[in-house]
């Protein structure tokens, strides 16, 4: 009687071992999908190599200021940068701290595929992209209109479109 007693608790031991095993892996699994997915990155290419534009603008003669925005957007002009940066004051307090705003870009494309690819990263990144340009919602922060204009200015840039303006409204 003992020994079926030991009998059954080894193969209950062994039988509970198995479902942890297969439990552990399963969550083991999981959590490698979940990790992989937080990690993944999204590559939006163009098939036309000769859509990008290369970076031709030199900031070394200008103030330490302008030479660090420009080194995070190679693409811009360091005039535009500048006018932008002397802004920024008033950009910053024209609005009080989390107010919610929309920021309108006016941008322009020769090329419609350019168009349509900028639209398309733009859009992955929240902006809503009309013909004329593209529109976002955003919580106003200190830095938080500037940085917005630089990056949809840097990425029109990129794939030789023209930033024009932008326009503001609560």
């Amino acid at each position: 009687m003992l020994n079926r007693l030991f009998g059954a608790l080894a193969v209950a031991v062994g039988v509970g071992a198995v479902v942890a095993v297969k439990l552990l892996k399963d969550q083991k699994e999981t959590e490698n999908n979940e990790v992989e997915d937080d990690n993944e990155v999204h590559f939006i290419t163009l098939s036309d190599g000769d859509g990008v534009a290369q970076p031709t603008y030199d900031a070394s003669d200008r103030s330490p200021e302008v030479q660090e925005v420009c080194g995070v957007y190679p693409y811009l002009n360091p005039d535009f940068v500048e006018e932008l940066l002397a802004e920024a004051s008033s950009l910053n307090g024209m609005f009080e701290e989390d107010t919610l705003v929309t920021i309108h870009h006016y941008v322009s494309f020769d090329n419609e595929k350019n168009r349509e690819a900028f639209c398309d990263i733009m859009t992955a990144a929240g902006y809503e992209c009309a013909e004329e340009g593209i529109t976002k919602k955003l919580f106003v922060e200190d830095g938080a209109i500037i940085s917005d204009i630089l990056n949809v200015a840097n990425q029109a840039s990129v794939l030789n479109g023209n930033y024009q303006n932008y326009s503001i409204q609560k």
